[in-house]
């Protein structure tokens, strides 16, 4: 896309009003460069009729013709909040400035949602932007993903779960890491079982981990499942417990983690980087000496990570 040197970049950020608001608070400015031309609230889907949303970031200039999905939660919690912390950490700014069309894709909240719904939430994501790569200035059909904190987890639970098909769009029936085969996790948990045995975890997390594990949305009274029931569910839902050494051509990984992380232990990039590359993965841990959960420079890993999917994608 040709930037017209007239134009003004225009960013979006609170396009609607916002109502039910509980997910996060603003810790990041919302500063951005705005080298990017901002689509927001663009429906992908539907559930309960509400409409699923996704912001859209299209380079002004330069595009290399990939696209990159950054799934936006935090806590399993997603709102406007989110988005525009992850626009002042520079994810955008960064990304359309190498060339990428940047999904920032909303799965749902755990208020409405139960881990595998947000899971099924991403995976019609994907689908909806294969199905309008033109539309979105994409001239290739490959995809990389990415996600911060609980919006990794469910980036790479959605290429790997069991794919769900929308009738109504096109789409060939295979799995989803074959049309995304570049996935970059920034201090993502892999392993819920052993954190949820935490000693040292608050107890809202604890919550969350149950409202994450139940089965039916909006009963109350699943958040108190049988231990046995609970540790199924988690299992399910933890990559690091996926058959992965029956996947053929596996999809290149991406980690970053801070040493100092207090809120998702190191250990769950590590060992789930150790597992992958036991099997021969094509994977890289980028360790972060000291740094908790989110670090503010995180946009130069952002740069690295827009370089390292290119060269795959370009492969």
């Amino acid at each position: 896309m040709e930037r017209n040197p007239e134009e003004k970049p225009s960013i979006k950020l609170r396009p609607v009003q916002e109502l039910y608001n509980p997910a996060s608070k603003l810790t990041i400015r919302p500063k951005t460069s705005g080298l990017y031309k901002h689509q927001p609230h663009v429906v992908f889907a539907e559930a309960y009729g509400v409409g699923l949303t996704m912001d859209v970031f299209q380079p002004l200039e330069n595009s290399n013709g990939y696209g990159i999905i950054d799934v936006v939660s935090n806590g399993w919690f997603s709102d406007r909040h989110q988005l525009i912390q992850h626009m002042g950490l520079g994810v955008y700014d960064v990304l359309c400035k190498q060339g990428y069309c940047v999904f920032a894709l909303s799965p749902g909240s755990i208020q409405i949602f139960n881990g595998m719904q947000m899971i099924r939430n991403v995976q019609a994501g994907i689908q909806y932007i294969l199905s309008h790569t033109e539309q979105f200035g994409i001239h290739k059909k490959q995809l990389g993903i990415m996600g911060i904190s609980a919006g990794g987890h469910l980036a790479i639970n959605a290429l790997f779960q069991e794919p769900k098909f929308i009738g109504s769009l096109p789409s060939e029936k295979k799995p989803f890491y074959k049309h995304v085969p570049v996935i970059a996790l920034f201090c993502s948990p892999t392993d819920l079982l052993s954190f949820y045995s935490l000693s040292s975890l608050p107890f809202d997390i604890k919550e969350i981990l149950n409202r994450l594990a139940r089965k039916k949305t909006f009963l109350e009274e699943e958040l108190n499942l049988p231990p046995t029931e609970l540790e199924t569910n988690l299992r399910e839902l933890s990559p690091i417990y996926f058959p992965m050494e029956k996947i053929e051509n596996p999809p290149s990984v991406l980690l970053f983690h801070g040493t100092k992380d207090m809120i998702v232990p190191f250990l769950q990039s590590e060992n789930f980087y150790k597992k992958i590359k036991t099997l021969q993965w094509d994977c890289e841990l980028i360790i972060k000496k000291n740094a908790p959960h989110i670090w503010k420079e995180m946009s130069i890993d952002f740069e690295y990570l827009g370089k390292w999917f290119l060269r795959r994608l370009n492969a």
